[in-house]
């Protein structure tokens, strides 16, 4: 029998209880919505006024007219843990989807995977409902995979918002991205040091960002960026980022000819500013690929200038509301 002092001391040498940490997961999938798929989607949500033969007549004729092209639906579906994904009402045409890590952030030892998958001739475009925010670690490392699959004919817009990194936080993220040759991608990812508006300095930060993207089955595009910051004087050496707390890498896949790129780029090119001590943008052609990169001093400046830049490579869409929220 344990008197109450050995309790005591028995529960205040006991080892810390372990915490507990978010390991989900969520995916989508998109498909081409057929002719005769929309046809049923047209006549459910239409009342007629007319008869039931100038229905059928209707009805038929949409039977033979075409669904326009990336006309596209959901196709498959799964959420697990914190991972949630939801669709926005909008106009047909693309599947929207958002993502939600209902969590709230990541932290040490905290895994979350994202994967989707653009069927054949759809169009789907992703983002996040709002920032993703690394916190402070207790050691280990947080770990974000995404892995996406663009099939012959379709286009995957991945947009999530930014992730904002706070001092003393540590992630290991990877992306991976399977592109038909007949097939178009566009991958945006942004990183901001800190939340300016609250005066916030990241002195100290492990980040690991590794990107593969593979076009046919042959690798296209790889890298590696690591941000390892120790002490204050880190984040503001040349041979870092500068002055800069905001960076964003875009990458446009594409079958399109190098020319079609170069004409894009140049595009590109004129909606940044040509001198500016508050961004930096480069752009890049080669093979298959058109690539951007982004250096801001702060979060609104970078999203500033990427808006356009977004909706630019996306035919003229706007980017998805949940920027704008």
């Amino acid at each position: 029998m344990h008197s109450r002092h050995e309790t005591a001391k028995s529960l205040t040498d006991s080892p810390v209880v372990a915490r507990q940490r978010i390991s989900a997961a969520g995916h989508v999938a998109s498909k081409r919505l057929l002719p005769d798929a929309q046809s049923d989607t047209d006549t459910s949500e239409r009342q007629f006024d007319h008869d039931p033969e100038d229905a059928a007549g209707s009805r038929s004729s949409r039977q033979d007219r075409p669904a326009p092209p990336h006309e596209s639906a959901l196709a498959a579906l799964d959420q697990q843990g914190s991972a949630r994904i939801r669709f926005p009402n909008s106009a047909r045409g693309p599947l929207q989807a958002v993502l939600i890590n209902t969590a709230g952030g990541l932290t040490g030892d905290d895994d979350i995977r994202w994967s989707a998958t653009a069927g054949e001739q759809s169009r789907l475009i992703i983002s996040t409902a709002a920032c993703e925010k690394l916190y402070r670690t207790h050691g280990p490392a947080a770990r974000q995979n995404t892995q996406l699959v663009v099939e012959s004919g379709a286009r995957l817009d991945w947009l999530p918002q930014e992730t904002i990194v706070f001092n003393g936080s540590s992630l290991q993220r990877s992306l991976e991205v399977d592109v038909a040759a007949d097939a178009t991608a566009l991958i945006v990812e942004s990183l901001v040091l800190g939340r300016q508006a609250m005066r916030e300095c990241v002195v100290k930060l492990q980040l690991h960002d590794r990107w593969r993207i593979r076009r046919d089955g042959r690798l296209l595009h790889a890298e590696d960026l690591r941000l390892q910051f120790n002490d204050p004087k880190n984040a503001q050496r040349p041979s870092m980022l500068h002055h800069y707390s905001a960076l964003s890498t875009l990458v446009l896949v594409a079958p399109d000819s190098a020319e079609s790129l170069e004409m894009k780029a140049e595009s590109i090119r004129r909606l940044f500013p040509d001198d500016s001590t508050i961004l930096q943008a480069a752009t890049s052609v080669m093979k298959h690929r058109l690539v951007i990169r982004v250096l801001a001093t702060d979060s609104q400046s970078l999203r500033k200038s990427l808006i356009p830049c977004i909706e630019h490579l996306s035919d003229r869409m706007s980017i998805p509301q949940v920027w704008n929220v």
